[in-house]
């Protein structure tokens, strides 16, 4: 999984004009985590990546990497990334037989939601912007954010619906 969330990074960022965190398709790599590794084994892929990170392996999109890179303003997006493979898995944990809404929902609850508000609160605090403000900036990635929730809900579906592997929920 650790491989999948460093070739999302080969992908291109795509910069945004209100704040200084574009959008990044690593993001689906994390939920990705959280739905086909489930909360523990999702969780800890996220962590060793952000680890593999924060000691200068240049895996982020971009090429970059280094701790300095969780003291800027993509910081709390960074940050929300373990807590929503987590968040993520626990939530397929809690439903039962999963199919595809229970994939889409888990991903939009855990994934899109917990990283946008954890991301506004971590780009408030870092560039001193207003919260609100920041929650509202967030808003311009829930398009594309919905779009990845439901690419990850339908990977998912497919994965176990065909046994190519045994998830961990």
């Amino acid at each position: 999984m650790i491989a999948i969330i460093v070739a999302f990074s080969l992908v291109p960022p795509i910069a945004v004009p209100v704040i200084p965190v574009p959008i990044s398709f690593q993001t689906m790599a994390v939920m990705l985590a959280g739905s086909l590794l489930g909360k523990k084994l999702g969780t800890i892929s996220v962590l060793i990546f952000l680890l593999l990170v924060a000691v200068g392996m240049p895996l982020l999109i971009g090429g970059r990497g280094g701790f300095s890179i969780f003291l800027g303003p993509t910081a709390g997006y960074l940050l929300s990334w373990p807590i929503s493979a987590f968040s993520i898995g626990w939530l397929l944990e809690k439903v039962g037989k999963l199919n595809f809404w229970k994939y889409l929902i888990a991903n939009l609850i855990g994934g899109m939601l917990v990283m946008n508000l954890i991301g506004a609160i971590g780009l408030s605090f870092i560039i001193h912007m207003p919260i609100l403000k920041a929650i509202i900036s967030t808003t311009m990635f829930f398009p594309g954010d919905i779009i990845k929730t439901v690419i990850v809900a339908f990977i998912a579906t497919k994965l176990q619906q065909t046994h190519i592997i045994k998830l961990a929920n």
